[in-house]
């Protein structure tokens, strides 16, 4: 019995984390918003157990700071926090992709190119973040690294919120698509180099978007 209540409460943690981590990046929980326990508990119908785990796990990834006799609270990123970010990102992507060039079949990059046509198509924010973010996915899933491309993904959940100001910054420029075509095209012809360099300027593109909106 003991066994199944850990898995369960393990399961409805995770599922929570994503809740939370969805509700983070879409703004509807903004920077130094607090985490209310019992509020949560009451909205999801969970316990406040699977809630706090599903906490920790959300501070580990650096989206919540959690303050003593306070709870936890969205963090708000400093321009140093996003510089970092961002040079760690451009490092651990540029990468991931430049391994795996070598690797990608013609099924992944008919997908790719496939959500480079959608994401072109895609009228809301919401639309456009999540084909973008399925758009680099499908890039970086050959390299193979598991560990690495947790990292990226965890980095990337950290700016989303921001880059939702630069996927609105840009809805009347082709700018994002234009960098996305040059790098599909780089991996089409199997250039580890340029889909690199690339994929880092697209990154320090987006760096410079984000300081300047939040500044």
């Amino acid at each position: 019995m003991v066994f199944w209540y850990t898995i369960s409460t393990m399961s409805t943690s995770l599922n929570l984390a994503a809740e939370l981590r969805a509700l983070i990046a879409s703004g509807a929980l903004p920077d130094g918003a607090r985490l209310v326990e019992r509020e949560l508990a009451e909205r999801f119908a969970v316990s406040r157990i699977p809630l706090r785990e599903a906490i920790q796990k959300l501070a580990a990834e650096g989206l919540l700071e959690q303050h003593p006799n306070r709870g936890a609270a969205v963090r708000t990123l400093s321009v140093t926090d996003i510089e970092e970010i961002y040079s760690l990102r451009m490092l651990l992507e540029g990468d991931a992709i430049h391994r795996a060039v070598q690797r990608m079949d013609a099924e992944t990059l008919a997908r790719v190119e496939l959500v480079h046509r959608l994401l072109g198509e895609a009228a809301s924010a919401d639309k456009q973040g999540e084909l973008n973010r399925e758009f680099h996915a499908l890039l970086y899933a050959p390299c193979g690294n598991q560990r690495q491309l947790q990292a990226i993904r965890e980095l990337r959940g950290q700016v989303e919120r921001y880059e939702r100001l630069q996927a609105r910054l840009m809805a009347d420029t082709p700018a994002f698509q234009h960098e996305h075509e040059a790098i599909l095209h780089a991996c089409q012809a199997r250039d580890a180099e340029r889909a690199r360099a690339l994929t880092v300027q697209h990154l320090a593109s987006a760096q410079r978007i984000i300081l300047k909106a939040i500044q």
